[in-house]
């Protein structure tokens, strides 16, 4: 297959045309994870206001839209019969049998990206402590956190094109191809490295930008205006949710038309591109990497 035909324009119209054209499965899929997101927020305000319990739930909505995002991959490169969340929680989409190695691999992989992402960002926060603190200038426990959220920054932004390179192996993950390695998926998207980094940012910048300013004027609103707190939550987080639903949308589906246009699809995937001239993935070419 040529990878000639991959097209950072093209891929973004397509992600958009299919958001379009799959408005129903759009809300039949985020229906679900909005109401989560939503109560999970009310009950964080809840427990504090009532309670004084802090229960932050930013990592539990990280999971909600992570589902999501699956679940969406699943939509554009099988098809609605494949696209549930009963299918993600009763089997996992790797399919086959738990087993303590196939956990153990899994936890591997967390901790190498993790460690490739903080090793760095504390090596970049110790240098700038050690330069800010040259005049003699010191740190509260606030200006040292906003200086590791910086170097965070810095760190994710220096590393995003490569991230983007390997964020395909997530999609051979969406598509149950359990052999799929990370070094088939690196070979395969090698000279693409700008062009997915551009595909990703024209994706993703514009609506989180415009989540953000909208989230923030919300925020400002209501802690000028006297609310019952639950008010609040939702005049806040409703369009902020649906919005980060949108965006994770059309990134997805942007990532997954690369993913078929580099990778490849077998015979049944993205059956809404089955009429597209791309050649499809045989099982006998796609035992190195692709089989399922």
């Amino acid at each position: 297959m040529t990878k000639a035909v991959f097209q950072v324009g093209s891929s973004i119209a397509e992600s958009y045309n299919f958001f379009l054209t799959h408005l129903s499965h759009f809300v039949r899929l985020a229906a679900g994870p909005f109401v989560l997101w939503i109560f999970f927020r009310g009950l964080e305000q809840i427990l504090l206001n009532e309670y004084g319990i802090i229960f932050n739930t930013t990592y539990v909505i990280s999971l909600i839209t992570a589902a999501f995002a699956l679940v969406w991959y699943r939509q554009f490169l099988l098809g609605a019969a494949h696209a549930s969340y009963t299918r993600l929680v009763a089997q996992g989409f790797r399919g086959g049998n738990f087993s303590l190695i196939r956990l153990g691999r899994g936890i591997l992989r967390i901790a190498v990206i993790t460690l490739a992402l903080v090793v760095p960002t504390i090596l970049l926060s110790m240098a700038a402590i050690v330069f800010y603190q040259t005049d003699g200038s010191s740190f509260t426990q606030k200006e040292l956190n906003e200086l590791v959220l910086k170097c965070t920054f810095v760190v994710m932004a220096l590393l995003s094109p490569l991230l983007i390179r390997l964020s395909l192996h997530s999609v051979g993950i969406a598509l149950g191809r359990r052999n799929m390695k990370v070094t088939h998926v690196w070979q395969k998207t090698s000279g693409f490295t700008f062009a997915l980094w551009m595909m990703s940012f024209r994706a993703f910048l514009p609506i989180s930008l415009y989540a953000w300013v909208l989230s923030w004027m919300l925020r400002e609103i209501v802690l000028k205006v006297e609310m019952h707190y639950l008010l609040a939550v939702l005049i806040v987080n409703v369009p902020s949710a649906l919005l980060t639903f949108f965006m994770l949308a059309i990134v997805v589906a942007a990532n997954a038309e690369a993913f078929r246009v580099l990778i490849g699809v077998r015979d049944g995937d993205a059956p809404h591109r089955e009429d597209s001239g791309v050649p499809r993935v045989q099982p006998e070419q796609a035992a190195a990497g692709q089989a399922q």
